[in-house]
């Protein structure tokens, strides 16, 4: 049986999103594309070339400030704020890089840097300020009243939903034209990763490669049976340590995974793995892959448009806060 699960909301409002739970609504019109995205179908398609990372930014940025438009349209203050760094490096086998795992440990410390950024979040701070009333009508204009008119089904098997409606719906059919396809593949390419980590963690070679790294740990008075298990005791250190001494002893933990992990065949039997599962995932959905890339590549002039109005926004904005006069405070978009 499948299960039936929101989607998250874009990068664009995660941090309103995080606060808020959920997703939005569905009061009426229809999940498919505008009349002039209807009308633009028929147009070449852009070509099937992966963006860039500086372009994939462009388009996050360029949702942020559609939302932004839109939610101050329905009378709720959304700041157009910058994506997290995307350089956080994930280690879903067990750490492998000493280095890495001398300077990071599991990454606990980036992690609180991380909530700590979240807690600050001027979108985080507003909604925290609303009555229940409030936030219920904030979170109905972001996401719509209810996850339904927009279904996909996950290369995990789970059917990912979401509304048509809100503020998140509005840009990305602005930016995208057809929502119910750019729903359809974003679900889709976003979910590659859980099935390949998954493949890889039941293969039997993965299985063979954690009992030497096992056996590699237990020499070295750290008797795990795999990764997990050891991420999780670092985890604990917070519990009866002072910070800074938590950091240390996950840090000396995790060089000792990281020395095991490439000192035994886990490291290299991980990657392996993954590249395959990932070159296989990548060739069954490569129809969807290409078509992501062809809707990004035919949002990037709307984008850029889409910023350059903003910038020279702000600028006004800038030329007109030099002139003393009182302001309210808070609720900015920039």
């Amino acid at each position: 049986m499948q299960r039936h699960h929101p989607v998250r909301a874009t990068a664009a409002a995660v941090a309103a999103f995080l606060l808020l739970g959920g997703c939005g609504p569905a009061a009426g019109s229809p999940g498919g594309p505008s009349p002039k995205a209807a009308a633009g179908r028929t147009a070449p398609l852009a070509p099937a070339r992966e963006p860039s990372a500086a372009e994939t930014r462009l388009l996050e940025r360029a949702e942020q400030i559609l939302i932004s438009r839109c939610m101050d349209g329905r009378g709720f203050p959304y700041a157009v704020t910058e994506a997290p760094d995307a350089d956080a490096r994930s280690f879903p086998y067990g750490v492998d890089d000493v280095e890495w795992a001398r300077a990071h440990g599991y990454g606990g410390r980036d992690e609180r840097a991380a909530a700590q950024a979240r807690e600050a979040d001027p979108n985080q701070r507003y909604f925290r300020g609303l009555s229940a009333s409030g936030r219920a009508a904030a979170r109905t204009a972001l996401m719509g009243s209810a996850p339904v008119g927009l279904s996909a089904t996950a290369p995990t098997g789970m059917t990912i939903t979401a509304s048509p409606e809100g503020c998140i719906a509005d840009a990305e059919r602005t930016l995208y034209g057809d929502l119910a396809t750019w729903f359809r593949v974003k679900v889709v390419t976003m979910n590659l990763r859980p099935v390949r980590e998954t493949r890889v963690h039941e293969d039997r070679q993965y299985a063979d490669a954690v009992g030497q790294w096992a056996a590699c740990m237990r020499a070295a008075g750290r008797p795990y049976a795999g990764p997990d298990a050891s991420r999780q005791a670092a985890a604990r250190f917070g519990e009866s340590m002072p910070p800074a001494e938590a950091d240390a002893a996950e840090a000396e933990l995790a060089v000792i995974e990281a020395t095991c992990a490439s000192g035994t065949p886990l490291a290299r039997v991980s990657k392996a793995l993954d590249h395959t599962y990932g070159e296989q995932l990548r060739a069954r959905h490569r129809e969807e892959i290409a078509l992501r890339w062809r809707l990004q590549n035919g949002a990037l002039p709307m984008a850029r448009q889409v910023g350059e109005e903003h910038g020279s926004e702000e600028h006004g904005s800038a030329e007109q806060d030099q002139t003393p006069h009182p302001r309210p405070s808070g609720g900015s978009h920039a």
